[in-house]
C-alpha cells in the first residue's frame, strides 16, 4: 500500500483527492495551518491530519502532493524533496487520475459546482459507479469526492492559478466566462487566453460542450470548430446565438411546487428522445445547469429519458 501526504489538505480540493485516494486503498495522511471541516471529516474516515507544517509529518510517505497555496519553501515541501520523494501539484496529480478514465472536466465562473454535481449524481443514479472531484459535498450522496469502478472521471475545472490546465480531459463543459479573479486575470482576455488553452487540452477526438447563451462561450465553441473539435451547445429555446451542428435545448421551461423549474428538452443527436425533467434546486440558471448535465448524457450516449429521470431527483450541493 503506498503513502501519500498532502500539504494543506484542508481544503475542498486537496481534501476531495484526499478522500478519493482513501478510498483507493491507499494509505493518507496530510497537515494544514488550522483545522476544518474538510479536515475533520478525513479524520472521520481515518486519515492523520496533522495541525501545523512540520519535517517529521512527512514520514515515510513515498509520494506529496501540496495545494497551490503552499509555498516552496513550506518545511515538509523541502523535506520531501530533500528525501527525493516526489512532490506534485494538485492539477498535475489529477491530470494522472484523469487520464485512465474518459475524463469530463467542467469548468465557466459560475455554476461548474452544481454542474459537476448535476453530473456525477446522474451517472451514479445510471449506476455507471463515476469517480468524482466536487468543490461541495453532494446532498444526494453526502461526499464530494468517490473512486468509483465506472469508466468516467468527473471532475470540476478551476481556472484560478490555471489549475485546469493540468487537466486530461475526454469532454469539457464551459457554462459561462466572466471576468473573475482579477489578482491572476488583470483583464477579461487574460482569463480568456487560459480557457482557449483549456479547451486546446481536448484530444483530435475530443468535445466542447458549452452554452449557447454565453458570448465567451460561443467565442470558445467557434474556437473548437476551428480546430476541428466535436462541439455541442446547449441553450433555452429562443436564446440561441450561435448555429452549432450538434445542440440541445430547453423548451416550455416554467416554474413547479419542487421550488425549481420544470422543462422538457430536445436534441437533434435523437430527436426521438424525451426528456422531461422537474428540478428540485432553485433559480432558472439551474435549467442551463442540467442542459449542460444531459448534454454529456447525450455525448456518453446514455438513455436520456433515463438521464432527465436522475437530474429530477437531484438535490444540490
Amino acid at each position: 500500500m503506498k503513502r501519500v501526504h498532502f500539504i494543506g489538505i484542508g481544503g475542498s480540493g486537496l481534501s476531495a483527492i484526499a478522500f478519493l485516494l482513501k478510498e483507493s486503498g491507499y494509505e493518507v495522511t496530510g497537515s494544514d495551518q488550522t483545522p476544518s471541516q474538510f479536515a475533520l471529516d478525513l479524520q472521520n474516515q481515518g486519515v492523520t491530519v496533522y495541525i501545523g507544517h512540520h519535517p517529521r509529518n512527512i514520514g515515510n510517505a513515498e509520494m506529496v502532493i501540496m495545494s497551490s497555496a503552499v509555498k516552496a519553501d513550506n518545511p515538509e515541501v523541502e523535506a520531501a524533496k530533500k528525501a527525493g520523494i516526489p512532490v506534485y501539484k494538485r492539477s498535475d496529480f489529477l491530470g494522472q487520475l484523469m487520464e485512465k478514465k474518459t475524463g469530463i472536466a467542467v469548468a465557466g465562473t459560475h455554476g461548474k459546482t452544481t454542474t459537476t454535481g448535476m453530473i456525477a449524481w446522474m451517472l451514479s443514479a445510471m449506476k455507471r459507479d463515476p469517480s468524482f472531484i466536487v468543490g461541495s459535498t453532494l446532498n444526494n450522496l453526502k461526499v464530494n469526492a468517490h473512486a468509483g469502478e465506472g469508466d468516467v472521471f468527473v471532475i470540476e475545472a478551476d481556472e484560478y492559478d490555471n489549475m485546469f490546465l493540468g487537466l486530461k480531459p475526454q469532454i469539457a463543459v464551459v457554462t459561462n466566462l466572466e471576468h473573475d479573479h482579477p489578482d491572476f486575470f488583470p483583464k477579461f482576455e487574460d482569463m480568456y487566453s487560459a480557457f482557449q488553452k483549456f479547451v486546446d487540452l481536448l484530444p483530435e477526438d475530443g468535445t466542447l460542450i458549452a452554452c449557447a447563451e454565453d458570448e465567451g462561450a460561443v467565442s470558445l465553441l467557434s474556437h473548437a470548430r476551428r480546430k476541428g473539435l466535436n462541439v455541442l451547445s446547449y441553450s433555452v429555446q429562443g436564446e440561441m446565438t450561435i448555429n452549432s451542428p450538434q445542440w440541445l435545448q430547453a423548451r416550455t421551461v416554467k416554474p413547479n411546487t419542487r421550488g425549481g423549474f420544470d422543462f422538457s428538452a430536445m436534441t437533434n443527436l435523437d430527436l426521438s428522445a424525451t426528456m422531461n425533467v422537474s428540478l428540485q434546486v432553485p433559480g432558472e440558471h439551474n435549467v442551463r445547469n442540467a442542459l449542460a448535465a444531459l448534454s454529456v448524457a447525450a455525448m456518453l450516449g446514455l438513455p436520456l429519458d433515463q438521464a432527465a429521470n436522475a437530474l429530477s431527483e437531484f438535490t444540490g450541493t
